[in-house]
């Protein structure tokens, strides 16, 4: 099951539905109108993963980095506090 999003032609209304992937493009009834004259549309989502390009503007994950784990304390045991 997927979610899509769904655009009424008759009042223009947007919604979502939860549906099995060989059903997205089937009519859908608008929740507002209740018209099956709707359209799935392309959405917009947003995700935030740590990556290369975060861990390197992060000191407290360089320094993790840089101690390979080996349990160096607070900086990776580069300064000698371990």
């Amino acid at each position: 099951m997927a979610l899509y999003e769904y655009k009424c032609a008759g009042c223009e209304e947007r919604f979502d539905l939860m549906r099995p992937m060989n059903a997205a493009d089937e009519p859908a009834e608008c929740p507002e109108c209740g018209s099956l004259e709707s359209r799935r549309v392309i959405s917009n989502f947003a995700s935030i993963t740590p990556g290369a390009s975060a861990m390197s503007s992060n000191p407290m994950m360089d320094a993790r980095i840089a101690g390979g784990g080996g349990g160096g304390g607070c900086c990776g045991g580069a300064c000698g506090c371990g």
